[in-house]
């Protein structure tokens, strides 16, 4: 193919050198009893189940403490430990059984089953053991010295620690934490899919000002707070999965991967300002120079997607309680508002509530048409959305947004509308700041999350620079800003029925921590687990400031309804602001785990989850949630689709 091509060299085995001659090999081969160099390895090696990391090669093993046998099991016959023990090793149990028995402590095992992996940007081969596994620290030891015993690399051979696990006799430097693992990751894919555009270098201090086209390709050495709309992007900076930026790339479906050497690589360097393809891979990633008739061909077949009108009912004009609206209220006050008293509508297994911040209601689309409406703007709005002339020219197009948004700001908010939306704050049990969030009809329908488009804000009954009619027209202001119209131009969103309506609820103070969680496992398919990502105080987890790292863990459950402390938890990374310590204690793992559950299942079954989409393990909720300074109280303030 012409022009250059540059991918993410994979690191080889090469520790062979030293090892000594591998035996012959047959593909029917079940296991073998060491691995003497690394063309064994590489025989017996798969995927690992989980993709939380980047370029790792995986291997199942078996002991069996009756026979004192340890198996390297060959990934190719085998994808799981009890298939190898019941296919060959005649174990005569249910899964069931062989879950509760041979990971747990329900009778006596026959089994240490662990994987061993290998992470090829740390150079370092691990020894791993489920999460919720109840394997003793004798059994462990045990295990690490027969398997140091029958390999080749025993002195890259490290332990991998869960938190808690204390293993006595061993030394430390046996040890190796996820985070010294998540550290030296150089490569992290985040969305897999494939675009074209021009490669744009632009580094933090010129991100702002720089005019970037809806057909770039962005390399930046940061993580920006905002992303424009572009063809993908290219990180030197590890995300989080819910990172704005990925959660952008995620709902445009473009590519998104972190490189930590890519702003100074030589090979990426030759191809800036060049049209290329850009494809990211589990492993890997390619930027490839590709000549303009093979990009039009692809921004051709884009633009063919059939466009989608908008809902919107202006019949309701009260402010409703959030106990008088439901998911169904969609096209009265917008989604988020809708979510939310869906959320209301939650009862756990003692019959208790989820918390969701005090003194909620809505504000329905109604009044913002009617702003539009007393004050002539529609004139405005027609003039940008139905003019091509405005709308292609980038730099034309925010000037008028912004005259747009202006206008609406400043025109005077309808008094009797003011008065009842004060009146509901003073109803509120004594909370005078009230947080006035956006909640459109363009956002979360299928296709189209919205996320991160539209602004909240802050209206005080005490406070004189925070009045509450400013706060409700700077969130319907927000309805025009630039990227929100970018975003909803390229998903052949109709703009000529567009509304915004509030969802309000008093305000807090500082918190103690601050969430985000997705409702299933984001790293693998099928599997009852839910992402989490938090931050100690208000650092943002979805905006990271100064590469501050947040913990990220996967929340693994079993039947949350019979027990609710049936879960276990998988770490990925500890936050950089908590000294890599766990933030939450159990117990609040306990509740985060049973609210979460109980989302996922209100929503999964409402939306008729048992005939349509996803299975319920792969069918997802983004919940934002808080615990709240001082009382640490979990507060969960929004759900939707993911």
């Amino acid at each position: 193919m012409k022009g250059s091509i540059y991918a993410v060299l994979l690191l080889i085995l090469t520790q062979c050198q030293h090892a000594p001659p591998c035996a012959q090999k047959t593909t029917d081969e079940d296991f073998l009893s060491a691995i003497q160099c690394a063309t064994d390895f590489s025989f017996l090696m798969g995927l690992p189940l989980s993709s939380r990391y980047a370029q790792v090669d995986a291997i199942k093993l078996v002991y069996d403490l009756k026979t004192n046998a340890l198996y390297f099991i060959n990934n190719q016959k085998y994808s799981f430990h009890y298939e190898f023990c019941a296919r060959f090793l005649s174990y005569p149990g249910e899964l069931s059984e062989f879950n509760a028995v041979e990971y747990g402590h329900k009778g006596s095992r026959q089994f240490l089953p662990a994987n061993l992996n290998y992470y090829r940007a740390s150079d370092v081969y691990t020894l791993e053991f489920f999460s919720d596994d109840k394997i003793t620290a004798p059994q462990i030891r045990k295990l690490y010295y027969e398997v140091a015993q029958r390999v080749f690399f025993r002195e890259k051979l490290r332990l991998l620690s869960g938190d808690g696990v204390q293993v006595p006799d061993m030394d430390a430097s046996r040890f190796i934490s996820v985070d010294q693992l998540f550290a030296n990751q150089r490569y992290q894919p985040m969305v897999l899919s494939t675009t074209y555009g021009y490669l744009q270098k632009v580094g933090k201090s010129d991100f702002e000002t720089h005019a970037f086209t809806s057909r770039d390709i962005i390399l930046t050495d940061f993580l920006p707070n905002d992303l424009p709309f572009c063809q993908g992007i290219l990180t030197t900076d590890f995300q989080t999965p819910l990172a704005h930026i990925n959660i952008l790339s995620h709902n445009r479906k473009t590519p998104n991967c972190a490189y930590k050497g890519a702003w100074t690589d030589p090979r990426i360097q030759a191809l800036a300002g060049k049209l290329v393809c850009y494809q990211v891979l589990p492993d890997t990633f390619y930027l490839t120079e590709v000549p303009l008739k093979q990009a039009q061909f692809f921004w051709d077949l884009k633009r063919k997607q059939p466009g989608r009108k908008l809902q919107c009912d202006l019949r309701e004009r009260r402010l409703l309680d959030i106990e008088k609206i439901d998911r169904t209220s969609g096209a009265i006050v917008g989604a988020k508002a809708a979510n939310f008293g869906e959320l209301d509508k939650i009862r756990l297994p003692d019959h208790s509530k989820i918390p969701t911040p005090e003194g909620a209601f809505a504000i329905p689309f109604f009044y913002y048409r009617q702003h539009i409406g007393q004050h002539h703007l529609q004139g405005l709005i027609d003039g940008i959305i139905q003019s091509d002339s405005i709308l292609n020219n980038r730099l034309l197009l925010d000037k008028s947004l912004k005259a747009l948004r202006d206008s609406i700001v400043s025109c005077p908010l309808d008094q009797n509308l003011l008065r009842m939306v004060t009146d509901k704050m003073k109803a509120a049990n004594g909370y005078t700041d009230f947080r006035f969030r956006s909640s459109t009809n363009a956002e979360d329908i299928p296709g189209f999350t919205g996320a991160g488009l539209y602004s909240s804000k802050t209206g005080s009954l005490t406070r004189p620079d925070k009045k509450v009619d400013h706060a409700i027209k700077k969130v319907w202001a927000s309805l025009w800003t630039l990227r929100a119209l970018e975003e909803r131009m390229n998903a052949q969103i109709d703009q000529s029925n567009l509304a915004m309506g509030i969802l309000v609820h008093r305000a807090f103070g500082t918190e103690e921590v601050n969430g985000v969680a997705i409702t299933r496992d984001l790293y693998r398919a099928a599997y009852p687990a839910f992402t989490v990502n938090i931050q100690k105080g208000e650092s943002s987890v979805v905006l990271p400031e100064n590469q501050a790292t947040p913990e990220q863990f996967l929340l693994k459950y079993g039947d949350l309804d019979a027990n609710s402390d049936d879960f276990s938890v998988e770490y990925i990374s500890h936050s950089s602001l908590n000294e890599f310590k766990p933030i939450l204690s159990r117990e609040e793992m306990s509740l985060l785990a049973a609210y979460l559950y109980a989302i996922k299942k209100r929503f999964y079954y409402a939306a008729g989850g048992m005939v349509l989409g996803p299975g319920f393990y792969d069918f997802a909720m983004d919940v934002e949630f808080k615990l709240d300074r001082g009382t640490r109280k979990i507060y969960v303030k929004q759900g939707r689709e993911y």
